[in-house]
């Protein structure tokens, strides 16, 4: 994929931060968390643009930080719209995501800026 590619994927989970109604405030939790996340990917993809060596050297980085903010973005989702039975075996999911996988695409921009 191209960073490009990343850039195009992750635009509806752009347009779904962007149009969301507040209300549930555990969904806007993993809301403000899909926003950061996606933002700080944006900045990683922006600077890797810029060096091409770089792009090559953090591929696999890139690649493993695309899918934990799909895989973040397919269980909101689904915690939004399952039953209410399901709701604390996806919260347990999101939250396993968020503090140990989310924290990945922070330290690779740390790493990049650096």
């Amino acid at each position: 994929m191209e960073l490009k590619d990343f850039v195009l994927e992750n635009q509806k989970i752009i347009d779904l931060v962007k149009d969301r109604t507040g209300g549930n405030t555990q969904v806007d939790m993993y809301y403000g968390t899909l926003d950061f996340a996606t933002a700080r990917f944006h900045s990683i993809l922006i600077r890797l643009s810029q060096d091409r060596l770089k792009e090559q050297q953090y591929r696999a980085e890139v690649i493993e930080c695309f899918e934990t903010i799909q895989a973040f973005y397919r269980n909101v989702q689904r915690y939004r719209f399952w039953p209410w039975i399901a709701k604390p075996f996806i919260g347990t999911v999101l939250h396993g995501m968020g503090t140990r996988r989310i924290p990945k695409i922070k330290f690779l921009l740390e790493k990049i800026n650096n």
